[in-house]
């Protein structure tokens, strides 16, 4: 499940300008290089906030405030998006991707590294993936899966950043 393209282009445009900035004016030019970058987003959002709300834009900036970065287990396509589990705290999310689905990327329940991020109504995987190339087992697999339907029967589903800051 995809954002629209405009919606993408836009994120794209903002996340890459964000970047090109703490890369010193350069894009990247590898995958690992702009996941490395990521991390440092985080780290000095004060300093991008500064520096860069003419190119992003403070409603931008505010919504990588509010991201979750960090390792996730990718269960699955559903109807309504993709879910992630995020490994530290447990918390289900429904999101998005930006250009690529993540079923061309990923195999069902693995574990993985991204940022979720609300951007226009929607939870969005930054589109910046890496595979821990790690798959999970049968039970944890089950025990996952029970964990997700327990979530969205009982509303700790999150699904936009409404509900992202209840958690």
């Amino acid at each position: 499940m995809l954002i629209r393209k405009e919606q993408a282009d836009t994120f794209l445009e903002k996340y890459k300008s964000i970047m090109t900035y703490l890369n010193g004016g350069a894009l990247p030019s590898r995958i690992e290089e702009y996941v490395a970058l990521r991390s440092k987003i985080y780290e000095r959002i004060e300093d991008i906030d500064k520096n860069c709300r003419m190119l992003a834009g403070k409603q931008f900036i505010d919504s990588l405030r509010s991201a979750v970065c960090g390792n996730f287990v990718y269960l699955k396509k559903y109807r309504n998006g993709y879910v992630l589990q995020d490994t530290e705290s447990g918390i289900y999310y429904q999101i998005v991707a930006l250009a690529t689905s993540l079923e061309e990327l990923l195999p069902e329940f693995c574990y993985i590294e991204t940022a979720i991020v609300p951007f226009e109504n929607h939870l969005i995987c930054d589109g910046l993936v890496l595979s821990k190339n790690v798959l999970i087992g049968k039970n944890m697999v089950k025990e996952i899966r029970d964990g997700y339907w327990e979530a969205k029967r009982t509303r700790k589903l999150v699904v936009n950043s409404v509900s992202m800051t209840r958690y």
